[in-house]
Formats: structure tokens, C-alpha cells, sequence
């Protein structure tokens, strides 16, 4: 027969390794970066005058300032000094700028299609927008004025 304490060597032997295996480790993901943004809100659109308070401010006498060097802004940036003069005045066999009876709307659209002139005077919304081209209508208005 077998001792006591051999039974309690072989059960304590058997119990250690039934029982005795390690843990499963539970590996826990990882911390991972990600950009957030804040929320901006868009800034509000400029006032644009329309061309009824064009007429009056015109019929006023001044026209805003600002909208003005805007639009002198462009006619530097786009070149028409080149033909029209610093003043509008035309060089060469270029007529005068004052000379043109368009209304706004008609200049704008002219400005886009470059009307019987060409591909010249065609300026698409990247280099000239509708805000653009009413600045420079307004521009070659103070021009006719003399102001």
C-alpha cells in the first residue's frame, strides 16, 4: 500500500498541473490618435451693391470707395491698362472705355464670353468673379465720371 504521503505528493502534483496553467492574458487595444476638428462656422458673403444702388449712389455724386479699389484691383490684375490706358482712355485705335453704354449685367456677361472681341476679353470666374465684375464696372464708372 502506498503512505499517506505519497498520496498527498501524486495529488498535489496532479492538482498543479490541471490547475496550475497561467491566465490568459487579454491584451487591451491601444491608444491610436485621431485628429478631430473644430467646427468653423463660414464667415457671412460681402454686401454686394446691386446695381439700382450703383444708379444711386452714382446719381449721389460718389460711389463707395472701397468697392472702387476693388475694381481698380482688377483692372490692374487683369491687364486692361494695356489697351484701355491707366485712365480708360483707349491706346491706339482702343475707343475709350467711357464710351461703353453697357449696363452691368451686360459688362459682366461680356466679360464672359468675350463677347465679338474674343477670347481677350473672356475671363472665366477664376480670374474674374461676378462680385469681380461688378467692382470693375464700377471702377470704369468713377473713370466716366472723371472721379
Amino acid at each position: 500500500m502506498k503512505t499517506p504521503t505519497t498520496l498527498l505528493l501524486i495529488l498535489s502534483l496532479t492538482l498543479a498541473a490541471c490547475g496550475g496553467a497561467p491566465a490568459e492574458t487579454v491584451q487591451l487595444p491601444t491608444a491610436t490618435t485621431i485628429p478631430t476638428f473644430a467646427y468653423v462656422a463660414p464667415t457671412a458673403p460681402p454686401s454686394v451693391a446691386t446695381s439700382a444702388a450703383a444708379t444711386q449712389a452714382g446719381a449721389a455724386g460718389s460711389l463707395d470707395p472701397v468697392t472702387l479699389e476693388r475694381g481698380r484691383g482688377r483692372y490692374v490684375a487683369l491687364g486692361c491698362a494695356e489697351c484701355h490706358g491707366d485712365q480708360g482712355e483707349g491706346v491706339g485705335e482702343v475707343q475709350p472705355l467711357s464710351a461703353s453704354t453697357q449696363s452691368e449685367q451686360e459688362f459682366v456677361a461680356f466679360m464672359r464670353s468675350g463677347g465679338e472681341l474674343g477670347a481677350e476679353h473672356q475671363y472665366a470666374t477664376n480670374r474674374l468673379s461676378d462680385s469681380g465684375g461688378r467692382n470693375l464696372y464700377q471702377y470704369l464708372l468713377s473713370l466716366r465720371e472723371g472721379e
